[in-house]
């Protein structure tokens, strides 16, 4: 007896170690923006915008709200949608066995697809008839009541012809019928404009509307403020949606999250979504990113903060992000009352042993066909294709986020230019006008290693190395903040640095633009020419430097 209550004791203390108190942020690294979360029983599921990156809409699962596994893609093959994507804004939620997410094709184009398994597969969309309703839509958002009855919230930018981003509601047929050459739901009666926002700012620019029912009031959640220094999180609330906009209440304490006005190593804290917990606790997951010196270039990140209920002086109850810690999200907060749950995390090396790429590669804008890669025999098989990394569009670029601001990468390619315009590497970037990439080639019957740098419509070749004639080279990235640096071995043990250390500011999105964060990846190109020709990349290795809570 007292050898099984020692082992009770033991397990149970090993139990209690692997609980830890706190939690860090952001719970998602790297460009994963405008993030929208449900709960089905134990279980969470979120997705984040993926914009131009394929494939689209990444989907996570955790029980614990903190450790986050991706279990698979929204969008995740040809035919699923009607046009090359442009991905803003998609909301998940789950009704009656089914789950749905919802989200911009592009500005004015909105579609939903359905999965019984959130990991997929998941079916072809289903549009809005949005012409003949003359909106120009973005954000949009599903909430069912308790009758069963589907509402879509969405933001308006043409409402009476103004600049203003409204945010409107319209209940909705679930339904999809044939029309107009694609799959269509419908719109049912009157479209209220509810708000242009709650008047936190200048440009409040209302936008990322969702729905919920708490205690028999239905509250609108929006962000405002824009997506950058001044993005907000606010709410309203009614205790009928069919009452005209004037009638809605304004939470006094609005906006219930912003980080404008506060000294922290986050900033553009907004378009959120929340959800309450088995437990009852309400947690809300948002946007938001870490600057350096001013700029960022891992992109807009996820980030988790608890949510209090605190009612003002007429009694009425809001959420409001702690708001007992300043109305702010920490880089270090205490976690959920949920059992730890980690998930199983990717090694820092890809050795190419499944037959498919892992979840975490994209592809820049979506491919033509897929036969220009594949993996075989434990290696990962790109054919050199015409387009180059400057070109717009599709490029043959298999790629993953960064997720720091210090880590190392390093891949082994197998290589024998058959033309001088056969071209394979490593690239780092925001996207094509701005980035960084190593090309191994030959020129004049020689092998050649050149680091080119692309900032906007200037490219500029910033060193060029003879490397000694070998099928087999090394390239590396050695990233230290905004200091990178390049190299390249017929050897791991004799590296070459191809020039000095670069500036990546290059890849922020104060000087880049857009919505996105940066990848690194290997490429290839036969730059406007046809190639039968193929590289192979042995591994593929992304490996976080000195990770702490501010990394």
């Amino acid at each position: 007896m007292k050898q099984i209550i020692t082992l009770l004791f033991l397990s149970l203390s090993v139990f209690v170690k692997a609980q830890p108190e706190f939690f860090e942020n952001p719970i998602l690294s790297g460009f994963y923006p405008d993030p929208s979360i449900c709960r089905v029983e134990d279980d969470y599921y979120l997705v984040n915008s993926s914009f131009e990156w394929w494939p689209g809409i990444p989907v996570w699962h955790s029980r614990d709200l903190v450790n986050w596994e991706q279990i698979g893609h929204a969008i995740h093959r040809k035919g699923q949608i009607c046009s090359n994507p442009n991905i803003w804004a998609p909301t998940i939620r789950y009704f009656q066995g089914k789950y749905f997410v919802i989200c911009t094709e592009r500005p004015g184009t909105i579609f939903y697809v359905t999965a019984d398994n959130p990991a997929g597969p998941w079916s072809d969309a289903v549009y809005f008839d949005i012409r003949k309703n003359e909106v120009s839509p973005i954000d949009p958002s599903l909430f069912w009541d308790d009758d069963g009855t589907c509402w879509l919230a969405s933001n308006d930018r043409k409402k009476s012809g103004t600049s203003k981003h409204w945010v409107w509601i319209q209940k909705v047929d679930m339904n999809p019928v044939q029309r107009n050459g694609r799959m269509e739901a419908s719109f049912i009666g009157e479209r209220r404009h509810i708000t242009d926002g709650s008047g936190v700012g200048a440009d409040n620019y209302a936008e990322g509307p969702h729905l919920f029912k708490v205690d028999g009031f239905y509250y609108l959640m929006i962000a405002e403020g824009g997506t950058w220094d001044n993005h907000a999180v606010s709410f309203l609330r009614t205790n009928d949606l069919e009452k005209p906009a004037e009638e809605w209440e304004y939470c006094p304490f609005n906006p219930v999250l912003t980080h404008r006005d506060k000294e922290s190593a986050i900033s553009a804290t907004g378009h959120a979504d929340m959800v309450e917990t088995q437990n009852g606790e309400w947690w809300m997951v948002h946007l938001g990113v870490r600057k350096q010196d001013g700029k960022h270039k891992l992109g807009r990140e996820t980030f988790l903060v608890p949510l209090e209920w605190k009612t003002d002086s007429l009694g009425r109850r809001w959420p409001v992000a702690n708001p007992n810690k300043g109305n702010q999200t920490l880089m270090a907060d205490r976690r959920p009352k949920l059992d730890w749950a980690p998930a199983e995390q990717q090694g820092n090396i890809d050795e190419f042993e499944n037959e498919e790429l892992g979840l975490q590669y994209n592809f820049y804008n979506e491919p033509d066909d897929f036969d220009w890669y594949k993996i075989e025999n434990e290696r990962l098989h790109i054919k050199p294709l015409a387009a180059r990394a400057t070109d717009n569009g599709h490029c043959a670029f298999i790629a993953r986020r960064q997720q720091h601001h210090n880590f190392n990468v390093e891949t082994e390619i197998l290589f024998q230019p058959e033309t001088e315009a056969e071209v394979a590497g490593l690239m780092a970037g925001i996207k094509n006008t701005n980035h960084m990439r190593v090309e191994i080639s030959k020129s004049g019957g020689k092998a050649q290693a050149t680091l080119y740098l692309m900032n906007g419509e200037n490219e500029t070749e910033v060193a060029r190395e003879n490397i000694p004639e070998t099928t087999n080279y090394f390239l590396r990235l050695e990233a230290r903040g905004w200091d990178f640096q390049f190299l390249v071995g017929a050897k791991k043990s004799e590296w070459i640095k191809l020039g000095n250390k670069q500036d990546a500011r290059i890849m922020s999105s104060e000087i880049a633009k857009g919505f996105t964060g940066s990848y690194v990846g290997m490429y290839t190109s036969s730059n406007g020419t046809p190639s039968d020709n193929w590289c192979q990349f042995v591994f593929f290795m992304y490996e976080p430097v000195g990770v702490s809570v501010d990394d």
